[in-house]
């Protein structure tokens, strides 16, 4: 078994990034590898990122300027196992929790908001070999709370034996499902 440290995130826009700036560093990070250690030549694991542009999700309030929530996706914990550690050719599972911070914003109500993310496997050649999206919600310990951790469940990628490619090959990427207002506004955001 292998596991990947979070991936670092690295500088955003400042308006829509300020808030998950109040956000406390929610995920836990893979141990380092031991050299010497029985499995420390085992078959590598993909890559695993968060996407630029979809690491943060804002979901609009009742006014057009105030958001109801802002979320961002902080890190994540992957561990991949491959069913024969000697053959890469044979199958590998990437386990994946993704840990995300909301806040509410100035347009809140008392209602849950969703937040839509996804995982997909992409291929050397850029082409998506697979993609599931997800439904989460923010829970926020009191009606007066105004910032919440959210984890996700465990998400299991499989890849298969026998495939084209082995899955080192492939890269993971997680993001907010983000429609294409959304993407504009979040890319307007940051410039």
């Amino acid at each position: 078994m292998r596991r990947n440290p979070q991936q670092p995130l690295g500088a955003r826009g400042a308006s829509v990034c300020a808030i998950a700036a109040a956000l406390p560093a929610l995920a836990g990070c893979g141990g380092a590898l031991d050299p010497f250690a029985e499995d420390s030549l085992a078959l590598p694991c993909p890559n695993v990122r968060v996407i630029a542009d979809g690491d943060t999700f804002v979901a609009s309030g009742g006014a057009e300027d105030a958001p109801a929530l802002v979320a961002r996706i902080v890190g994540f914990d992957s561990l991949c196992e491959y069913d024969n550690g000697e053959d890469p050719r044979g199958g590998m599972t990437l386990s994946l929790t993704v840990a995300m911070g909301a806040e509410r914003g100035e347009g809140a109500t008392d209602a849950p908001v969703p937040l839509p993310w996804f995982v997909a496997a992409v291929g050397p050649d850029r082409a998506v070999a697979s993609k599931q999206v997800f439904m989460t919600e923010a829970m926020f310990d009191s009606p007066e709370a105004r910032i919440a951790r959210v984890a996700t469940g465990g998400v299991d990628l499989r890849f298969p034996a026998g495939a084209a490619r082995p899955p080192w090959e492939y890269e993971v990427l997680v993001g907010f499902q983000l429609d294409r207002g959304q993407l504009e506004d979040l890319r307007r955001a940051r410039r």
